[in-house]
This record gives C-alpha cells, sequence and structure tokens, in this order.
C-alpha cells in the first residue's frame, strides 16, 4: 500500500514525465543490477608434515546483464586505500592466525588484528584470473561472466598445520560500486 501511495505523490509531485522516467530507472536498476555469486570450496591432504590446501573459488553470474573483471595491467591497481593495495581482479589473500597473539576474546579484523600475520613463502595476493592475462592486450586480464555462466577459479597451496583465514575479492569495471568479497576459516590438523 506505501508503494502505491509513493507512485501516487511521484506523480502528484513530480508530473507523468519525471514518473515515468522514475519507474523506468526504478525497475531497470532492479533488473540489471550487477549479481555475483562467490564461493569457496577447500579441502586438504597431509603431505611431510605439511597439508596441501586446494582452494577452489566459484564465481556464478546470477544478474540478467554481463558480468566483467576490471581490466588491469601489470603495474596497476584495483584497489587502493590506506588500508589496502590489490593488484587484481580476483585474488586470493591467505593470513595465519597465530595464537600466541590472541589475549581473550578477540575479533579477527583482516586489516588490524594483530594475531593475523602474512604466510612465509605465500604471496601476500595471489591472482586467480592469471588464465586470463591476453598478450595482445598489453598483458591485462580479459575476463567476463554472461548471465547464468559459472568459473572454476583453482589455488593450490602448501600450508604448515594451522589456523588460517582466507580472503577473495572481485572487482568488476566500476570498482566503487561492483565488488564481493568473501572471508573463510580453515584449520589444517
Amino acid at each position: 500500500m506505501d508503494f502505491l501511495i509513493g507512485i501516487f505523490q511521484k506523480i502528484y509531485t513530480a508530473g507523468i514525465g519525471a514518473f515515468l522516467l522514475w519507474l523506468y530507472n526504478y525497475f531497470r536498476g532492479r533488473t540489471y543490477e550487477k549479481r555475483l555469486l562467490l564461493e569457496v570450496k577447500t579441502c586438504s591432504k597431509a603431505l611431510d608434515g605439511k597439508r596441501v590446501l586446494f582452494v577452489e573459488v566459484i564465481l556464478t553470474n546470477a544478474g540478467k546483464g554481463k558480468l566483467g573483471a576490471k581490466p588491469v595491467g601489470p603495474d596497476d591497481y584495483v584497489y587502493k586505500d590506506a588500508d589496502e593495495q590489490l593488484k587484481y581482479s580476483c585474488s586470493l589473500q591467505v593470513k595465519r592466525i597465530n595464537t600466541n597473539k590472541l589475549k581473550g576474546e578477540t575479533f579477527l579484523d583482516w586489516y588490524k588484528c594483530s594475531a593475523l600475520e602474512p604466510v612465509p613463502g605465500i604471496p601476500s595476493e595471489i591472482n586467480l584470473l592469471d588464465d586470463y592475462i591476453v598478450p595482445d592486450e598489453d598483458n591485462k586480464i580479459i575476463f567476463w561472466l554472461e548471465p547464468g555462466d559459472i568459473a572454476h577459479l583453482p589455488a593450490p597451496l602448501v600450508l604448515q598445520l594451522g589456523h588460517y583465514l582466507l580472503k577473495v575479492s572481485f572487482y568488476g569495471p566500476k570498482s566503487k560500486k561492483e565488488f564481493w568479497i568473501r572471508l573463510v576459516y580453515v584449520c589444517l590438523e
């Protein structure tokens, strides 16, 4: 009922032309809004006192329009602010939880928690779209999903036993509006 009252108020105050433009933008915006389902699956196996951790990132375009990754070159950043600099449109980051630094109950803030540490030997950011680098396009990543498309992006790692947080990020061409992030906890015993 409130929706109908809002419609009549728009027509009365703005006129029919402005109302029709608003109505078009309202429904088009909802219909063609970018929608990405980002799923992270992991499995691990023992390897000489360590663990092989296989990370599979599954991207599904659940929207009605084409969804692309931000095309970045080798010297560009897809995102940069005071807390973080990311070079890749779709990336995996890994941090170890140092249990010796945990003093009581703690929120494991990805950016500020001192108990989350980089893992020696693992890059600070892993490019999940390496297979989509196009040499003819200045080595930029060219990647997109049509509506309903699914992409499986693997990342095999060898890690010490322990507790880890994984962060997967995906940035579209409008990186301030089109971005998705997922955090995943992994325990390797």
